[in-house]
C-alpha cells in the first residue's frame, strides 16, 4: 500500500488573509482541494491522510476527495504534524509519500517517479535544478550596532538542487526518522533520514510544482492555472457522482447520479427491465453528464473500475480506433453506450476518480440507494 501524508496545518504566517493560505481560494477551489485532486488521480496511491488546523476537518472531508482516508489535526510544527499522520497510518503501508498542502500543481509523472524509486532506493526527494548563481555569506561586525553579510562562497551551481516534495520513503524508514528525530526543527523529511546515515536520491520534478508561500505566489498560481484551462471557457465546476446496480446481471437494473454545482445539488436516476450491471454504471455518467446544458469541468466519481478505467487509460478510444474491437478476436461490449458517451468528454473536460463502493461515502451511497429503488420499479412494472 502507498499512502501519501499532506501537511496542511500551518497558518501561513507571510502569506496574510483572515485563514490559513491552504484554504485560500485558486480557481474556485480551495489550493488544498487542488492539491489532493491531484494526488489522488495517481494511480499508484492507494489513500491520502491530511493535516489540518484545528476546526478545519469538515472543510476537507467536504472536498469529497475519495482517496482521502483520514483527517488529524496537526501540530504546532510541520515534524509534528506529519508525526500525527505516520501514527494513524495503518502498519500495511509499504511506502511513504509527503507532499506539502500547498503545491497544488503536482502531476501524476512526478508522484509515479517518486514511488517508482523509492521501491529501488528507500529514500527520495523530487527536486529541480538551481539556475541562480548561489552566495554563502556570513555576518561581519563593520561597526557598532552595524552588521554587513559578507559572500563567503560561491558553491558550483550543477551540485545544487532545490528540494520540493513530494519526498518518498519507505514506511521503516520515515517512521524511525520521525521518531528518532521528532523534536528536530525539519522543514523537510529527508533532512531527518539523513541525520540516520541513510542515503537520499534525487529525482527530477517539474518547474510547475510549486510552492504557494506569499501573495504573489498566489498570482503566478492563478496565471497558471488560467493558461492550463480548457479552451472552451467551461461555464463552472462540477462534481459528479454515479452508481449502477442490477438484479441478476443480466436482469431489472437502475442507475442514480448526484450532479453539485456551487450550491445547488440535482439527483437523476433511471432503469431498464433487462440489462447488465456495467450498462447501468455507464449510463450513470452518460445521465449525468447530458443533464449539463453547457461545457463544464466537471470530477466525475464512479465505483465502477470497468467504467473509470475504460476512460483514463484509454481503452475505449482504442477499441474505437480497432472498430470496436478490443483484441483480435473479442468485439468489445456497450458499443452503444460509449458512443453515446464519447462525445460527451469532448464536450466537458472530464476528470474521473474512482472511489470505493458501499464504504460510507454519503454521495456514493445516495446513488447505490437511487439506483436500487429503479430496480424495484423496473421489477414492479
Amino acid at each position: 500500500m502507498t499512502r501519501v501524508i499532506v501537511p496542511a496545518s500551518g497558518i501561513g504566517a507571510r502569506f496574510g488573509g483572515n485563514s490559513p493560505k491552504q484554504f485560500t481560494e485558486l480557481g474556485g477551489r480551495h489550493i488544498l482541494h487542488h492539491t489532493l485532486l491531484n494526488i489522488a488521480k495517481a494511480d499508484v496511491v492507494d489513500e491520502i491522510i491530511v493535516a489540518v488546523p484545528e476546526g478545519f476537518s469538515q472543510t476537507v472531508k467536504d472536498y469529497g476527495v475519495a482517496k482521502v482516508a483520514a483527517i488529524v489535526e496537526g501540530g504546532q510544527s510541520r515534524t509534528e504534524s506529519v508525526y500525527r499522520a505516520l501514527q494513524v497510518m495503518p502498519r500495511d503501508t509499504e511506502i511513504v509519500l509527503i507532499h506539502d498542502g500547498v503545491r497544488p500543481f503536482v502531476s501524476v509523472g512526478v508522484i509515479n517517479d517518486v514511488v517508482a524509486a523509492v521501491r529501488e532506493h528507500g529514500a527520495v526527494v523530487a527536486c529541480t535544478p538551481v539556475t541562480d548563481t548561489i552566495k554563502r555569506v556570513s555576518a561581519a561586525q563593520a561597526a557598532p550596532h552595524h552588521v554587513h553579510l559578507v559572500i563567503e562562497e560561491t558553491p558550483e551551481r550543477s551540485a545544487l538542487w532545490q528540494a520540493q516534495t513530494p519526498q518518498g520513503f519507505t514506511y521503516e524508514i520515515i517512521r524511525k526518522a520521525y521518531e528518532e528525530g521528532l523534536h528536530e526543527t525539519a522543514t523537510d523529511d529527508s533532512y531527518l533520514v539523513e541525520r540516520l546515515g541513510l542515503p537520499v536520491v534525487v529525482v527530477p520534478s517539474e518547474k510547475r510544482n510549486i510552492k504557494i508561500t506569499t501573495s504573489e505566489d498566489l498570482v503566478v498560481a492563478e496565471a497558471m492555472l488560467a493558461k492550463s484551462s480548457p479552451p472552451t471557457s467551461p461555464e463552472g465546476n462540477v462534481t459528479i457522482y454515479t452508481d449502477g446496480a442490477c438484479s441478476g446481471n443480466p436482469g431489472p437494473g437502475g442507475y442514480g447520479v448526484v450532479l453539485i454545482f456551487g450550491e445547488h445539488r440535482k439527483e437523476i436516476s433511471g432503469g431498464e427491465p433487462q440489462t447488465t450491471n456495467n450498462r447501468m454504471e455507464i449510463m450513470g455518467v452518460i445521465a449525468g453528464l447530458e443533464a449539463l446544458t453547457k461545457p463544464c469541468n466537471v470530477d466525475l466519481y464512479s465505483d465502477s473500475r470497468y467504467v473509470v478505467d475504460a476512460i483514463e487509460k484509454g481503452w475505449v478510444k482504442r477499441w474505437r480506433e480497432n472498430n470496436w474491437m478490443r483484441n483480435k478476436k473479442d468485439a468489445a461490449l456497450n458499443v452503444d453506450l460509449w458512443e453515446r458517451m464519447l462525445p460527451l468528454l469532448e464536450k466537458h473536460t472530464v476528470a474521473f476518480h474512482w472511489v470505493k463502493g458501499h464504504a460510507g461515502h454519503p454521495e456514493n451511497e445516495r446513488c447505490d440507494q437511487l439506483a436500487r429503488e429503479q430496480i424495484g420499479a423496473e421489477v414492479r412494472s
